[in-house]
C-alpha cells in the first residue's frame, strides 16, 4: 500500500512537472549547422539562453532548418518562443539576452512594418529591406532650391545605383523581412562639388550607426545622378558586409528558397517536455 501511494506521489509530481514545463512555452530554434553565424551562435550565444531557459524551466529544442521549416522562417538563426497561443518570432540581436528574455518574459513580439518604397533584396527565402532617408541638402544652397524634388531624384538614383537591391512599390512584406535603414546626408560646397556623407543602421538599435563614412562621396554638382548612385552603391556595399558580422548580432545566414516548407505539426515541435541541444 505504501509503495502503491509512493508510486502516485510520484506520477503526480512528473505529470505537474510536465504541464509546468508545457504551460511555461518552448523556445524553437532554427540553425544550419557548419554556416558560420550558426557556429557563432552555438558558441557565443548558445550557452546563455540555455541558462536562461533553465532559471525559467523553458525547454529548447535545436532544428536544423535544412530539413524542413515553416515558410516564416527565412534565414538562420531563427528563434521562436512557442506556447499554447501560438510561435511568436524575435526581432533581435541574438548575443542581447537581456532583450531576448524580455521576448520570453512578453512570449510576444512585435513584428515591425516595412516602410513602402523601400527597396528590396530577396536572398533565398530572405527579404532584406533598406529604407532609405534623404536628409536636407546643407552648405552652399541655391536661393531657388526645391528640396523636395532633390530628395525624390536622389532616391531614384540611390536605388539604381545598386546592385542587390531594387525598388518594389508593394513592398509591404512581414516581420520576417530584415531592416537595415540607410541615411544619406547631402552638402553643396562653395566650389561647386556635391558630397553626400552616409550612415547605416540596424532596426536592432536604430540610435547607433553599425557603419558611417569617414570620406564622403562627391562629386560635381552639376552631375548629381553620378554622385548619388556611386553612394548608394557604396552603402549598400556596407550593409552587405554586415549580413556576416557576428561581433554584434547582426549577422544570419541566408536560407535556400529549395528548402522544404514543412508546417509546425509536421515538424514535431510541442510533444516533449526535455531539452534538447544540438552541437
Amino acid at each position: 500500500m505504501r509503495h502503491l501511494i509512493s508510486s502516485l506521489l510520484l506520477g503526480s509530481m512528473a505529470f505537474f512537472c510536465s504541464v509546468n514545463a508545457q504551460d511555461n512555452g518552448q523556445l524553437i530554434i532554427f540553425l544550419q549547422h557548419g554556416r558560420s553565424m550558426t557556429e557563432d551562435f552555438k558558441r557565443d550565444a548558445l550557452p546563455g539562453i540555455e541558462a536562461m531557459a533553465s532559471r525559467k524551466n523553458i525547454e529548447v529544442k535545436i532544428l536544423d532548418a535544412r530539413d524542413g521549416a515553416p515558410a516564416e522562417v527565412t534565414l538562420t538563426p531563427a528563434i521562436f518562443y512557442q506556447n499554447e497561443q501560438g510561435h511568436s518570432l524575435y526581432h533581435g540581436r541574438y548575443h542581447d539576452m537581456k532583450q531576448l528574455e524580455n521576448f520570453v518574459n512578453s512570449s510576444e513580439q512585435e513584428s515591425p512594418g516595412v516602410h513602402e518604397n523601400s527597396p528590396v533584396w530577396s536572398v533565398g527565402r530572405a527579404r532584406l529591406v533598406a529604407p532609405l532617408k534623404v536628409l536636407p541638402l546643407t552648405g552652399n544652397v541655391p536661393g531657388s532650391f526645391d528640396q523636395n524634388q532633390f530628395a525624390r531624384e536622389a532616391y531614384q538614383s540611390i536605388v539604381a545605383g545598386m546592385e542587390y537591391f531594387k525598388q518594389d512599390d508593394q513592398s509591404k512584406f512581414s516581420g520576417e523581412a530584415r531592416k537595415f535603414y540607410m541615411e544619406f546626408s547631402p552638402e553643396k560646397t562653395r566650389d561647386g562639388l556635391l558630397l553626400v556623407s552616409m550612415k547605416l543602421y540596424s532596426e536592432f538599435n536604430p540610435g547607433k550607426p553599425v557603419f558611417e563614412t569617414k570620406i564622403p562621396s562627391g562629386g560635381e554638382w552639376g552631375d548629381p545622378d553620378f554622385v548619388w548612385r556611386k553612394a548608394g552603391n557604396r552603402l549598400e556595399k556596407a550593409l552587405i558586409a554586415q549580413i556576416s558580422n557576428w561581433d554584434n548580432g547582426d549577422g544570419f545566414d541566408t536560407l535556400s528558397e529549395k528548402t522544404p516548407v514543412k508546417s509546425w505539426q509536421e515538424i514535431e515541435v510541442g510533444t516533449s517536455t526535455s531539452a534538447s541541444f544540438s552541437k
